[in-house]
């Protein structure tokens, strides 16, 4: 495929903003614009808050109430963002004006992912995580690892480059999406394509000077230039000249940052259909499949049983199966990474260590 036809797709994949003039009930209203009866109140909080507010994976935490000065603080995850993304389109908004109406009523960001899709890619993930083992780049990221990961039968995982670190105000993790999503669904790979997927991932003042730019330019473009080549840029090396910064530009990079320019910010609502037919079986299907499941216990067969292994699903049923799967999973996956990250700051805080950011282009 000709370069011009390559298009880049950015999703918002995670989002915190904490508001300090809002209480939860005005957060509901002026901020997701949703009816107080849709979310519903859970003891437990998160980051020391005292309780959640919670609907479809959509968080609003509570703070203690000899520590209102915490304010409350709106936390949505990949998975999140996407239910979300199903109220954002029937309320004809985008996340411009969802992002424009967090900083009127005072919200300060605290965290921001935007995840970039490439399905013909620019390059390849293995070719970039070479590059950074080999120094050909320049970068302002002190950390990272690369990851070509299988198993030991001879499998492929996937490639992944984690650039920065959890406590830079800036991250970066680019990686094989295709691996990914066969890997959670059970699919064969093929059925995915070429797909790389490359995240953004900004905290504090980064994440809401971001959000800023965002509201003001109302486009997604700068993200190319004026963040991932701002901290790392692929070269290609010189033998006359040590200085990294004087390397020419790799080519395959250059035209990926070529066409961060024609970058959009789409959304994804994620499909609640099989979620919708497995309520409405709870409370209007699961009496009749009892009874029969009875007399088949009491007579020695199995018609339900049969039923069941011999229907025939259409493609459009087994899309709703798949996307309920990696919903799942993903939320799993999210749970056990914010595990891991509470444990983590926990012992670093222990150990005494306090982080200093990299400089940054906001």
């Amino acid at each position: 495929m000709d370069n011009n036809e390559k298009e880049l797709d950015a999703l918002i994949d995670w989002v915190q903003v904490t508001f300090k003039e809002l209480n939860h009930l005005k957060i509901m209203k002026y901020i997701l614009q949703f009816d107080q009866g849709l979310m519903t109140y859970e003891g437990r909080g998160r980051f020391r808050y005292a309780g959640k507010w919670v609907f479809g994976g959509i968080e609003i935490l509570t703070p203690p109430g000899d520590y209102l000065e915490m304010g409350y603080h709106l936390y949505m995850t990949g998975s999140a963002c996407r239910s979300f993304e199903i109220y954002l389109k029937a309320q004809k908004r985008t996340w411009f004006d969802f992002f424009r109406d967090c900083l009127s009523y005072g919200g300060s960001f605290t965290r921001l992912d935007i995840a970039v899709d490439d399905k013909n890619p620019y390059f390849a993930i293995r070719k970039i995580g070479q590059k950074v083992e080999e120094k050909e780049c320049v970068s302002k990221f002190r950390n990272w690892t690369f990851i070509d990961g299988g198993t030991t039968n001879g499998e492929k995982a996937g490639c992944t480059v984690n650039l920065g670190s959890r406590e830079s105000l800036c991250a970066m993790v680019f990686y094989e999406k295709n691996y990914e999503q066969s890997r959670k669904t059970g699919m064969p790979l093929e059925t995915y394509g070429a797909w790389n997927r490359y995240e953004v991932r900004l905290r504090k003042e980064m994440a809401t000077n971001c959000v800023r730019s965002l509201v003001e330019r109302g486009n997604i473009c700068f993200i190319g230039l004026e963040i991932i080549n701002y901290y790392i840029r692929m070269t290609v090396k010189s033998d006359t000249d040590e200085n990294r910064a004087r390397w020419q530009t790799w080519q395959p990079w250059e035209r990926f940052i070529e066409g961060m320019d024609k970058l959009k910010l789409t959304m994804r609502p994620a499909p609640r259909t099989l979620e919708q037919k497995k309520q409405w079986i709870e409370n209007y299907v699961a009496p009749t499949l009892k009874m029969i499941q009875m007399a088949d216990d009491n007579l020695g067969e199995e018609f339900l049983k049969n039923v069941i292994e011999e229907a025939t699903l259409k493609q459009s049923q087994k899309r709703i199966v798949e996307d309920y799967l990696f919903g799942r999973q993903e939320m799993l996956e999210e749970q056990e990474k914010e595990k891991k990250h509470f444990q983590d700051a926990i012992d670093l805080q222990n150990n005494g260590f306090v982080f200093a950011d990299i400089d940054h282009p906001f």
